[in-house]
């Protein structure tokens, strides 16, 4: 059964923009992320990132590393951001030492970190790299959005904390604060 085609929101190319994703709009979300990755390799341990940015050093845009141990979580993540801006380079690891370690290599401009990471937490990874650079942007992205959370991540220096099931405008907000505060334009 194929997924069901998502209306196209104003200003938008396809992604729902409800508060909480159906499953027919995850599976739509996983088949466009597939379908834009395809002949790509897995996206690995914090080397094989740092490899691939070093064949991408002359390509303009933004750098964003996306950190979370759940495969359809960055998918999801990764087609939301290339539907709203052209010229990311994407990057993905799976826990929070590889973040850490990839950030170190990478500087991206924008990380996005989930919270419940093997390795590293969030809240570590989001420590560490504050301690390496404190004007990195980084955002949180998690389905643990206690107030204690938010303030936590806030308090440790976060840009931004992103609620899962993701909802695209909020993806949005969170790249437009990082374009605001650093004069990188990222949108249109």
């Amino acid at each position: 059964m194929l997924p069901r085609p998502v209306p196209r929101q104003p200003g938008g190319q396809g992604l729902p923009v409800s508060d909480a994703a159906s499953p027919d709009d995850v599976g739509h979300l996983l088949a466009e992320a597939a379908a834009s990755v395809a002949g790509q390799p897995e996206p690995g341990s914090a080397a094989d990132v740092a490899d691939a940015s070093k064949s991408q050093a002359q390509a303009r845009g933004c750098d964003v590393l996306i950190a979370d141990d759940s495969g359809p979580s960055r998918e999801i993540l990764s087609a939301i951001l290339r539907n709203f801006a052209s010229g990311l380079r994407l990057h993905e690891v799976r826990n929070g030492t590889d973040a850490v370690q990839a950030w170190r290599a990478l500087k991206p401009h924008v990380t996005m970190l989930d919270l419940d990471m093997p390795g590293l937490d969030g809240f570590a990874a989001l420590q560490q790299i504050r301690q390496s650079d404190d004007s990195a942007f980084v955002a949180i992205v998690s389905a643990g959005s206690s107030a204690d959370n938010v303030r936590k991540a806030l308090s440790l220096g976060a840009g931004g904390f992103v609620v899962k099931p993701y909802k695209p405008q909020r993806i949005l907000d969170v790249l437009k604060k990082y374009a605001g505060a650093s004069g990188h334009k990222l949108l249109g």
